[in-house]
């Protein structure tokens, strides 16, 4: 039983009855970038930052589109239809996602976690952004929505950042570039990328690198969201094609990706465009550098999932 797609078009049932899966795409993204604005202005669900108040996140997010809002994929929702949706076993590009039967009390102990962690506050930044990373990649492992996990995690862990004193800013980070690092995190059990991104959408100075990188993209048309685009990683050198300055900044290309290192921090005198050079990027300012705090830990192979991100580094172990 799936009952989430119209029988003859693989198109997501919804309250609009569109039955073209592109033109759903768009209406849906104008519903939920508008019910964004809303949680961004404090006019949405609070909670405990536990499975209810994600999934009143989901419900206030996708509540103009989906009978189905607010209810992870293994329950079972009785649509206007007549028909029961549900979908416990999913898979996508690649990753298998968490058992339905499994989501529930994976949501649950992750709640119980969190809690005992005191939210996370008091961290300093690195460290709240390292834990917090992984909690986005337990959550993407769960993948607890039929559709949506993503706008919902954002801000699910955008709010647990605001409550513990940071700040998390996604919309610095490329489609492409949320997709390497969830896959890298679920499917090989890699969290260095995912806690490298918060690492830099956490710090204020890298998301405003990041975000003039963005406006000079837009304004030559450049399709940066179909892009790894990220910060240069401090103390790591990197091989780079120069693309050019932007203010204080610049970019720089790799076989596949597009970096944004400090003027500064160029030899002198400063590459010209076109031109390939090595790269070294200041020291950073904080202690331990980017994805040295935490590692997830790993659970059976069955639950596909890490359950237990917000350990202390001294508490590994978990059995494979």
């Amino acid at each position: 039983m799936a009952n989430y797609t119209y029988p003859e078009v693989d198109t997501l049932k919804n309250k609009l009855g569109v039955r073209n899966s592109q033109e759903l795409g768009r209406i849906q993204g104008q519903f939920v970038t508008a019910r964004v604005y809303e949680l961004t202005l404090g006019r949405g669900p609070e909670g405990h930052f536990d499975a209810e108040h994600l999934k009143a996140i989901h419900r206030h997010l996708f509540q103009d589109v989906y009978e189905w809002a607010g209810h992870t994929r293994d329950e079972l929702v009785a649509l206007s239809d007549g028909t029961v949706a549900s979908e416990p076993e999913m898979k996508q590009a690649g990753l298998v996602f968490l058992a339905g039967r499994l989501i529930a009390r994976t949501l649950d102990r992750l709640a119980t976690k969190l809690a005992e962690a005191g939210l996370l506050r008091g961290l300093p930044r690195d460290e709240f952004a390292s834990r917090a990373a992984d909690i986005m990649a337990v959550l993407a492992a769960i993948h607890p929505f039929r559709e949506g996990n993503g706008s919902t995690q954002r801000m699910f862990l955008s709010a647990l950042a605001a409550q513990a004193g940071h700040s998390l800013d996604f919309t610095v980070v490329s489609k492409e570039r949320m997709l390497q690092v969830s896959i890298a995190a679920v499917e090989h059990d890699n969290p260095a990328l995912m806690r490298r991104l918060f690492n830099e959408i956490s710090d204020p100075s890298r998301v405003s690198a990041l975000r003039q990188a963005i406006e000079l993209l837009e304004k030559r048309r450049f399709p940066w969201n179909d892009r790894y685009l990220a910060t240069a990683e401090p103390g790591q050198p990197v091989e780079l094609r120069m693309v050019g300055p932007i203010g204080d900044y610049f970019m720089g290309r790799t076989g596949t990706r597009i970096l944004v290192g400090n003027l500064a921090d160029l030899p002198s005198p400063h590459p010209q465009t076109h031109q390939t050079f090595v790269f070294l990027p200041g020291a950073p300012a904080e202690n331990g550098g980017i994805g040295s705090v935490l590692e997830i830990p790993k659970t059976a192979p069955e639950d596909r999932a890490p359950t237990d991100p917000t350990h202390d580094s001294d508490k590994e172990g978990h059995a494979r």
